[in-house]
């Protein structure tokens, strides 16, 4: 039995001639998978790790920041007195008043629009020559010439037939 195979001894453990098993990596774990193997175990292990370590780190510090914040309200609000709220005093509505009703000027008649300010002032001169009291108001790029300032749209509409006749577009608005 001298010319045993060697080869085919390895794949089997060896005792010695105490019984005791000479291969002890034989019996390991890793002695069973091969090294890249041992390499991706190794990665995977370390990854769930970081992951694991990552998220009890976000759970501690979401902890820290809301114990911190409320901290802070409680500060604030034991420093802060209680406001006393007062309804404010009720006053009576001037526009709708009868002794200001009358003084209250919110309508005009809009005859026409420009966009040059010398054009807007000439009409304006032709309208007070007529006895009317122009307004020119500047509305962006253009000029808005208005014709009188009333009380009331009743007011303004009673005149409004007068301005259709050289303004044909002309319109009650308000001011």
């Amino acid at each position: 039995m001298e010319n045993q195979n060697h080869s085919q001894l390895e794949l089997f453990s060896q005792v010695n001639e105490y019984g005791q098993n000479n291969n002890r990596r034989a019996n390991s774990f890793f002695s069973k998978i091969r090294s890249y193997e041992k390499l991706i175990i190794l990665t995977i292990s370390f990854l769930v790790t970081a992951v694991v370590a990552f998220s009890l780190g976000v759970e501690k510090g979401k902890r820290l920041a809301i114990s911190t914040i409320s901290s802070h309200f409680d500060l604030a609000a034991s420093s802060v007195p209680k406001p006393q709220y007062q309804p404010a005093p009720i006053q009576p509505n001037i526009a709708t008043s009868p002794e200001t009703k009358s003084y209250i000027q919110n309508y005009t008649i809009q005859v026409a629009s420009f966009t040059n300010k010398t054009a807007a002032q000439k009409e304006a001169e032709f309208i007070k020559k007529k006895g009317h009291t122009p307004l020119i108001l500047s509305k962006g790029k253009y000029m808005v010439l208005c014709v009188g300032k009333f009380t009331s749209r009743e007011t303004a509409l009673s005149l409004l037939p007068e301005f259709k006749k050289r303004y044909h577009d002309c319109t009650v608005r308000r001011l």
